[in-house]
């Protein structure tokens, strides 16, 4: 093999590897984005936002902690009832639709419900566990059925 196609092969490894780094990377980053967005929608999470934003001397946090507890709390509760009503929208939808379908169509809409069930499922555990002290959620679990609908 001579220089000129040692030189090409270097640097098409180079690009490939660049290429593989830059994926990864940019998923972790992406990650750490929805992670923050979602931890905005808890009580914790909404007052440290806040109080990294604000940087507030600590006779300032003394008064401002009462006011952000008191709106995260709203913030919090404003969520669950966003979910609540998605998840009643999902069930009529579902109901609306089945008249129309076929086995197999209802067959993959209940799969796709069982799967929305299981990751909220999980995430409502992880958050769960992360208030009580304990350590970073695993993976989820595999679970025999799903989990209760909170509509049904």
């Amino acid at each position: 093999m001579n220089n000129k196609q040692k030189y090409i092969l270097t640097l098409i490894a180079v690009l490939i590897i660049g290429i593989v780094l830059g994926f990864l990377i940019n998923g972790r980053i992406v990650h750490r984005r929805v992670d923050r967005i979602q931890e905005y929608f808890t009580e914790q999470g909404f007052g440290r936002e806040f109080m990294m934003v604000l940087d507030p001397t600590p006779e300032q946090m003394k008064k401002i902690r009462p006011i952000l507890r008191n709106y995260a709390l709203q913030n919090h509760k404003n969520m669950m009832q966003y979910r609540s009503g998605q998840a009643e929208l999902m069930v009529n939808l579902q109901k609306d639709l089945k008249p129309y379908l076929n086995p197999d169509q209802i067959s993959r809409l209940n799969d796709l419900k069982n799967r929305w069930d299981r990751r909220f499922w999980w995430q409502r555990q992880q958050r769960m566990r992360m208030r009580r002290g304990g350590g970073p959620p695993g993976p989820p679990c595999p679970l025999p059925g799903p989990p209760p609908h909170p509509m049904e």
